[in-house]
């Protein structure tokens, strides 16, 4: 066998581990991530030494990722070592509620796993700092001629990491061994222990056996769940006749899937004291939202921008929908005047219906207007209406949430904290974003940072920027799938492949194809162009010259240093991501502004 492993061709560290596992009599691995789809690589070594000792010590907390998992970045040093051992049950919980562990083969080996734990042969502890070392340490058979050996290098304990990535890792038995195995050991005495403390290994047993895809589900329940996922989303309350009336009345054509929509809507709020009218513009979402109003019978508020408001004479905005569908005890306010309708929602006492038009605007819940909005939607029956509800980031979609829904006590989803769930999608959103603004950066340092958050995401270091584009549709799935349950949002595509609503559609305006104009730009106007674009409205991080510093004053204010080794407080770095949004935005403004003007 040759000292150096880089994975190649049939030498690859995988090979050499099970090998070396069947000739060892302990085992202690220190990686910087735990990986179970990693240490399940080694299943086949490991089940022919059913007594092997396995030590197994965690340099770093994890979340899950699509195929795999990645740092999970948050300053831990000042948390108690139960608090620690709660994050790294958590990052176990989430790591294996991932389909690529959904197979028959995963289940027969997590069973062998949970074995090993259970007696004592598979001990797994937390390093008490972050640690990002990885060390393979094997004590071998009495039989062996050399009695200890170590493996060291790049390769963490994946799949991709063993096998088919490439990497440099160094197998020394005959130098340093015994200094590698003081540093483990130094290490594992003082770590937090997370398999050897009873109640902590029945608290993991428990997290795999019943709260991740290991867990027993009779084919009865199964059945009875998807069952019930079907009918809850055609789960509809019937409306009045007199709810028809006022539509022929105002002349109104009486669309089915309008009425569904509100019979849906009023079923969703029955559940959730809430509901997301979200269907794309054109579709009649506030006809849904005055016809959903109506049939409540309850006095309300509608808070919308000043322009559509109404006028007085009750001929145009809301004022005249709101004498159209007989709405007269309700209110009608600016949101530009939040501060003064929460105080008046909270004198009036009998508003019980809050919509809000253009629910958008309130997806930032760091602002005054947010804070005014959510306490006058308090134990309120909530409407929100926008064409938009995910609009830049995943926080966006929680925030309009949180004005109806108790985040940390959700029923919309298995997961009842929507907190965890959307930190976790952030994470992931943040990461993407990162790898795809910075893969091809000029700062090394950022170049770099993105080709580590792109291998923990999929482990493997050539930047495939298809496969972000991928992973970037999969999470929107996801938030999607989270938020469908109070939420009703179709397009024209939708209903035009609907058989109950295809033949309604007809009617419905048409958006006309948007129609190409290229305009070919001289080999000179394109190299001045390029050298506009690149050098005087670039990020002077990227070489560029638009430093831009009236929309950012906060990094004239803090220490470099301090803002590259991201150590900047949360208020800090809240303030420090505003000012950047305000630059980026400028600096887009005048670009755009340079491109009009271009000829």
């Amino acid at each position: 066998m040759k000292n150096f492993i880089t994975n190649s061709e049939s030498e690859n560290l995988k090979n050499r581990l099970i090998e070396l596992i069947k000739k060892s009599d302990e085992l202690k691995f220190l990686v910087g991530f735990f990986y179970f789809s990693g240490i399940r690589e080694l299943y086949e070594g490991l089940k022919e030494k059913p007594n092997i000792n396995i030590k197994v010590l965690v340099g770093l907390n994890v979340d899950r990722a699509n195929f795999g998992l990645l740092e999970f970045a948050d300053q831990d040093k000042q948390l108690s070592d139960e608090e620690r051992c709660y994050k790294f049950l958590q990052s176990v919980k989430k790591s294996l509620n991932s389909k690529d562990f959904d197979t028959q083969e995963f289940y027969q080996q997590v069973r062998f796993f949970i074995k090993l734990i259970s007696e004592d042969k598979l001990l797994i502890r937390k390093t008490f700092n972050p640690n990002h070392a990885k060390i393979y340490l094997f004590n071998l058979e009495e039989s062996q001629v050399k009695k200890k050996l170590f493996i060291t290098g790049s390769s963490n304990l994946t799949k991709a990491g063993i096998t088919t990535q490439e990497e440099f890792n160094v197998e020394i038995s005959d130098y340093g061994v015994e200094d590698a195995e003081r540093y483990f050991d130094a290490l594992w005495d003082e770590a937090i222990k997370i398999t050897e403390d009873d109640a902590i290994k029945r608290r993991l047993i428990d997290v795999v056996e019943k709260q991740t895809l290991v867990k027993d589900i009779t084919p009865f329940e199964a059945f009875v769940l998807v069952l019930k996922t079907y009918l809850d989303s055609y789960e509809q309350k019937e409306v009045g006749q007199s709810l028809i009336k006022i539509l022929e009345e105002n002349g109104y054509k009486r669309y089915q899937y309008q009425l569904d929509a509100v019979k849906q809507a009023l079923a969703v709020i029955g559940k959730n004291n809430g509901v997301i009218i979200a269907d794309v513009v054109g579709l009649g979402k506030t006809i849904i939202a005055c016809a959903v109003a109506r049939e409540l019978k309850k006095r309300g508020i509608i808070i919308c921008p000043p322009g559509i408001v109404g006028d007085k004479n009750k001929e145009s905005g809301w004022e005249k929908y709101k004498e159209q569908f007989k709405l007269y005890d309700w209110e009608i306010r600016s949101l530009g005047d939040l501060e003064n309708i929460s105080d008046f929602v909270n004198k009036a006492k009998d508003i019980e219906v809050v919509i809000v038009d253009e629910a958008h605007r309130f997806r930032n819940q760091d602002t005054k207007d947010y804070e005014y909005l959510k306490n006058i939607c308090r134990n309120k029956i909530v409407i929100l209406l926008t064409a938009t509800p995910f609009n830049n980031r995943p926080g966006d979609i929680l925030s309009l949430l949180k004005l109806f829904i108790t985040p940390k006590k959700s029923s919309i989803t298995l997961e009842n904290n929507l907190v965890d769930k959307f930190r976790a999608f952030k994470g992931i959103f943040d990461r993407l974003g990162y790898i795809k603004k910075y893969w091809k950066s000029q700062n090394e340092d950022k170049r770099k940072k993105a080709e580590n958050y792109y291998e923990g995401l999929f482990e493997e270091k050539i930047i495939n920027l298809q496969k972000v584009k991928q992973r970037s549709h999969y999470l929107a799935k996801q938030i999607r799938d989270v938020i469908e349950p109070v939420t009703i949002r179709r397009n024209r595509l939708d209903l035009q492949n609907n058989p109950l609503y295809k033949n309604e559609v007809k009617d419905l305006s048409k958006v006309k194809d948007p129609k190409e104009w290229f305009f070919e730009l001289t080999k000179k106007q394109s190299e001045f162009y390029d050298q506009i674009i690149s050098h005087y409205f670039g990020d002077p991080d990227e070489g560029g010259q638009f430093k831009g510093a009236i929309y950012r004053p906060f990094e004239y204010e803090v220490e470099r240093e301090k803002i590259a080794g991201e150590k900047l407080t949360e208020k800090e770095n809240f303030q420090f991501i505003q000012q950047r949004n305000l630059y980026d935005f400028m600096r887009r403004l005048l670009v755009k502004r340079f491109e009009s003007s271009f000829q």
